[in-house]
């Protein structure tokens, strides 16, 4: 907003009621303001900005009016500026001045040039070249009985433009998985969008005038953008509310004066059987594009397995990542393009020789397409355009299926990558400010422009010599500057020497400026050949990046088959590096993995202590895999990593294990860990029962759901029983494969209960001095969590530990008396039962123990609990 202003316009300066003009057009934007060098912020804007980037805030004399709070920054770092405010959530207006002040007839002519915010940026200072910028969009309507969300979100720097119709329940997890830098709501939606986002930093809610989700108008603009007189051959026409998300999109696009935007040449919809769909707790317990630990790359599957060549690559590998297929046929058509460059050296090498060369060709088409690119990036386009001839050729020559489909993709743009070469310089720089960027021979009027400028400056250099020799001062200068034009510099030491006829221009400290007849003849041939000279190179430039958006479909699928390339080399390259091995791939429901390793941990661990592989085995007689034993044995990797195992295999990959034969899974759940959600009033145990409670109604017989831990956030009775009655629904309703890590010993019993339900242990070794972990896991179930051993390596005070053993000792023997800690008086001994009456005695002596099954042995407790407590 603008603030406040200190009165009305009219108490304002001319060129502060043009900004405040400017600024009621876009009040929710922090407005740039252009004054002279400088980029000038005023009023609240002026305090954000401070604050925001770490200027100082002054403040502006205004007449009458009080003083106006200022600040601002040089325009030739804006770019800077403006990444770290659109980086902080911020959306800005950059007001430039659209004609020379030298010639404005009162107050300089500004307009808004360009908007950027998180979601509409094609800055490389903000954008990561190897991750999505999603604008998102969401429409909430109605169809029939149930409420639905519209989504469609796109990139506009790569142009991939999707939608989907999903359960309006469903929006949340949607977002936060998708987690674009933007969402769009209607303005009646916007407090409810937020407070339903509560918690998810780096996704700013931009609440939209409700007009704006119509779903006449929406297609209308769908359709102008296409231009199609259908949405038939999308395959949209269907999608009444992704429909509408999508047009709310290219209307803001619009709006925000996001103007050639005909690059933007297809959209498509979101397919949900073609993909895995992974929760946003899957991703993170897996930690598939970031470390659970920091949030950062390092850690993560993403890390280890992305050996991509360019910024298409990197990005399509972390898309694979997450949507993994659920159909066998590709899936195995990857595997064999990656067989083939893994056993192919010669081909892998050539392919990753010519992958190197290729720069962001979807981001630069973007920038190209909308005139905000500098000539040495269009150079860098056409030469990784060039690849294409090579890459086509090695693809097709492939024995691979899908490689040679790929190839069959390819288009050579000759006509294009040609008229690049011709029209841009290869020497050109970053800026286009001095021209010279088009190369010689391009155009005959541009080259007889510059001949004339370059002749003209030579008889410049004649009329130096000749005033020397004139004046006979030797040290006369002709120069130029953009203020004063060309001049002649005489120090003040040779004055006395001057002629008469020489026309003073500037008076320095040290010297004057003069000009004369002949130097102003042809100072004006000079710039008014560079000024032309300039305009026209601008010219053909801006129709070479015109030229090359008319072919925009054609970059955009040659980006998407060298992306695709990439990812499969980059598949072969780590295959080969970490001896991965091809996995089988079939549409049954067993899972067979022998040696399997964890592709992160593995990476991690030093030579000295290498990662102990492990068999996972799912069939008609082992669905459920319960697996005791203690900490840091290795019960929770052993669970990441036959879920990595599998989303590896299913995005195409091969995998770390000596083989593995796949039953396809439609989805991966996870439940480890332990975190709270405070900001949304959720606990620990609140958010483990959320994330439970949703694997139980969303998972299939074909998941595969990986728990560990379930019921720990409560009290022992409640979590056993809560951890007991799931494994049972899993096991006998579900019928999911399942890895259920516990330290709930009594669950080993559900085995001779439940078929399916085998047990599994984590192994140790037990010394007088110590316990070792052997991370492997064995057929059995133990009952022993070595808790105390983990206490003690972690630096447990030894008291503490020694104190620890003698209560666990009396525990084990079901003393009632636990013995007395050494600084208690015998007087003082703890006694568990102590404030217990009798009755307690007499409950206690009742108990068959030895008849007891685990579960009779819950309910008793929990009736002794109530005596504990002074409950019964």
């Amino acid at each position: 907003m603008a603030g406040k202003k200190g009165g009305g316009k009219k108490e304002h300066s001319p060129m502060m009621r043009q900004y405040l003009e400017v600024k009621e057009r876009y009040p929710d934007y922090l407005l740039l303001f252009r004054v002279g060098d400088f980029y000038e912020t005023f009023f609240d804007d002026a305090c954000t900005i401070s604050t925001a980037v770490n200027i100082v805030l002054t403040r502006r004399s205004n007449g009458s009016a009080a003083d106006v709070p200022m600040a601002g920054f040089p325009h030739h770092a804006s770019e800077g500026y403006i990444a770290k405010l659109v980086r902080k959530g911020f959306k800005v207006a950059v007001c430039d001045q659209v004609e020379d002040p030298a010639l404005a007839k009162g107050i300089v002519r500004r307009e808004i040039t360009d908007i950027v915010t998180p979601g509409i940026t094609y800055s490389d200072s903000i954008l990561d070249d190897r991750q999505n910028n999603y604008l998102c969009a969401a429409a909430l309507m109605k169809e029939g009985r149930q409420r639905v969300a519209g989504v469609a979100y796109i990139d506009v720097t790569t142009a991939e433009f999707r939608l989907a119709t999903i359960p309006a329940e469903s929006l949340a997890d949607f977002v936060r998985s998708l987690h674009p830098s933007e969402l769009l709501v209607a303005q009646s939606e916007k407090a409810d969008a937020e407070a339903m986002l509560k918690g998810s930093a780096g996704i700013l809610v931009t609440g939209l005038e409700d007009w704006m989700f119509g779903e006449e108008h929406a297609g209308e603009v769908l359709q102008r953008q296409f231009r199609t007189h259908s949405l038939k051959g999308f395959g949209i026409e269907g999608n009444r509310a992704g429909r509408v998300a999508a047009g709310v999109i290219l209307q803001y696009l619009e709006e925000t004066r996001q103007g050639r935007l005909q690059y933007i040449t297809r959209i498509a919809e979101m397919q949900g059987g073609e993909y895995m769909t992974l929760d946003l707790q899957t991703k993170r317990n897996l930690e598939i594009i970031s470390s659970m630990q920091d949030g950062s790359l390092n850690g993560s599957l993403l890390q280890v397995i992305d050996r991509t060549s360019n910024p298409l690559g990197g990005r399509l590998i972390r898309r694979w990542l997450q949507r993994p297929l659920l159909s066998a046929a590709p899936i195995r058509m990857r595997h064999d393009a990656v067989e083939e460059l893994l056993l192919e050296r010669r081909r892998r090498g050539a392919f990753g020789e010519l992958l190197s060369s290729v720069g962001d060709l979807e981001r630069s088409l973007a920038r190209i397409a909308t005139l905000r690119t500098v000539p040495r990036e269009v150079l860098q386009f056409g030469r990784s355009l060039s690849t294409v001839p090579g890459l086509k050729s090695l693809a097709s020559e492939s024995s691979s299926e899908l490689l040679r489909a790929l190839g069959r993709r390819l288009r050579e743009l000759g006509t294009l990558t040609d008229g690049v070469e011709r029209a841009i310089d290869p020497e050109c720089g970053a800026s286009m400010r001095d021209g010279g960027y088009v190369r010689e021979g391009y155009s005959p009027e541009l080259d007889e422009l510059r001949a004339i400028s370059s002749t003209a400056k030579d008889r410049l250099m004649e009329i130096q010599q000749e005033e020397r020799q004139r004046t006979g001062i030797s040290s006369l200068k002709v120069q130029f500057n953009r203020v004063f034009g060309y001049y002649i510099e005489i120090s003040r030491a040779n004055l006395d020497r001057v002629p008469d006829f020489y026309e003073k221009k500037q008076t320095l400290v040290n010297a004057e400026r003069y000009t004369i007849p002949a130097l102003k003849e042809y100072e004006e041939k000079i710039l008014h050949a560079e000024e032309k000279s300039l305009r026209l190179e601008s010219e053909l430039f801006g129709e070479l990046c015109r030229m090359i958006a008319r072919e925009a479909s054609a970059v955009q699928e040659n980006a998407a088959v060298i992306a695709e390339l990439d990812c499969l080399r980059s598949y072969a390259v780590a295959a080969e590096e970490y001896g991965y091995c091809k996995p089988g791939i079939d549409e049954g429901r067993d899972l067979r993995i022998t040696a399997g390793r964890h592709p992160v941990l593995e990476r991690l661990l030093s030579p000295e202590d290498p990662f102990v592989s492990n068999d996972c085995l799912f069939d008609e007689q082992q669905r459920m895999l319960m697996i005791t034993g203690p900490n840091m044995a290795g019960k929770s990797s052993y669970l990441r990593q036959a879920g990595l195992i599998v989303l590896l295999a299913q995005a195409g990959s091969f995998v770390p294990a000596e083989s593995a034969e796949i039953g396809l899974v439609d989805r991966i759940f996870t439940r480890v860990g332990a975190s709270d959600n405070l900001a949304s009033g959720e606990s620990t145990f609140l958010v483990e029962m959320n994330e439970a409670a949703s694997i139980l109604n969303n998972a299939t017989g074909r998941s595969l759901i990986l728990l560990d831990e379930i019921g720990r956030g409560t009290s022992t009775f409640d979590g056993m029983s809560i951890a007991w009655a799931m494994s049972e629904y899993i096991a006998g309703t579900i019928k999911a494969r399942t890895l259920f890590a516990t330290h709930y010993h009594e669950l080993a019993e559900l085995e001779e209960r439940l078929p399916g339900v085998v047990n599994y242990n984590a192994t140790v070794i037990e010394t007088a001095q110590s316990v070792i972990f052997l991370r492997k896991i064995v057929r059995g179930s133990t009952d022993n969590s070595y808790g105390i051993e983990v206490a003690r390596m972690a630096g447990m005070p030894p008291e503490v530990i020694d104190r620890a053993r003698q209560i666990m000792a009396g525990l084990e023997k079901h003393d009632v008396a636990v013995p007395a800690a050494p600084a208690v008086r015998e007087s003082m001994q703890i006694n568990l039962f102590d404030a217990v009456e009798s009755r307690l005695q007499k409950a206690l002596q009742a108990i068959d123990v030895d008849r007891l099954t685990p579960i009779d042995a819950l309910l008793e407790l929990k009736k002794l609990q109530g005596y504990l407590d002074g409950r019964s």
